[in-house]
């Protein structure tokens, strides 16, 4: 079990863009989004000092570990998973940013999408369904 709890993307100023959470932890979303908050902050610590895209582990407390992810554009991917459950190794991680980053790809590239709002979109769904489906 990967346990996959949420996926969250934050535009350059930390705007929120999109997020989905696991429809089993949605009891535990204001938790969540306080981890995330303390995460985005490594983000911004890590870019600085990171020639790459994928950022790694940023944070980890007693219930979730987060990893990091930036596209060229300055736009912040956050993968949380459960602490206790994850048996997800970094290549797994790399490879479910990969294929979100497909899922991101085109949805932004919808011509009437605006940069910088809201994403709502069946592909970053029906992605956030699969990479969840797949950490059952």
């Amino acid at each position: 079990m990967a346990g996959i709890i949420a996926i969250y993307i934050y535009g350059r100023e930390n705007s929120r863009l999109f997020h989905a959470v696991n429809p089993e932890e949605l009891g535990n979303v204001c938790d969540i989004e306080m981890f995330v908050f303390c995460s985005l902050d490594i983000v911004d610590e890590k870019v600085v000092k990171s020639n790459e895209m994928y950022l790694g582990q940023l944070f980890t407390d007693q219930r979730y570990k987060s990893f990091g992810f930036v596209t060229n554009t300055g736009v912040k991917i956050v993968l949380v998973v459960d602490f206790l459950n994850s048996t997800l190794k970094d290549q797994d991680v790399r490879s479910i940013f990969k294929r979100f980053h497909v899922f991101y790809c085109k949805t932004i590239s919808n011509p009437f999408y605006t940069i910088g709002s809201p994403l709502h979109s069946r592909w970053l769904d029906d992605g956030c369904k699969e990479i969840f489906a797949k950490s059952e």
